[in-house]
């Protein structure tokens, strides 16, 4: 409960209706995401089996083909503390670079 509500406030501070992922859905990271590094995300839009996040740190070498599949929960086991980013809707990127947590809509992200 405390983790959809958690969801709930941020897509509401960011004016967003949550779209809520499920967890046997799938999201695509870069190495450095388990180990806890900042991150670079995006969701894009994506077929029902995945989530549409990728997520990537500055250990992702720009090589597509490094990049892994992987549930959603292992991601939220994980990283809890992205958690409450996961039901931002498609086209919303986050930034955990620094101190403040970075959050905006791309209209690029959803084309």
């Amino acid at each position: 409960m405390k983790v959809v509500q958690e969801q709930k406030q941020e897509c509401q501070e960011h004016g967003a209706t949550p779209e809520f992922p499920i967890f046997n859905q799938m999201i695509v990271i870069s190495k450095g995401v388990y180990e806890g590094l900042a991150i670079d995300a995006v969701r894009y839009p994506s077929p029902e089996h995945m989530s549409g996040w990728w997520l990537t740190t500055d250990m992702y070498d720009g090589n597509v083909e490094s990049l892994m599949t992987v549930h959603y929960h292992h991601v939220a086991f994980n990283r809890p503390d992205l958690i409450k980013y996961f039901a931002l809707p498609y086209g919303y990127r986050l930034n955990t670079k620094g101190i403040e947590h970075d959050v905006w809509f791309d209209q690029n992200a959803i084309k």
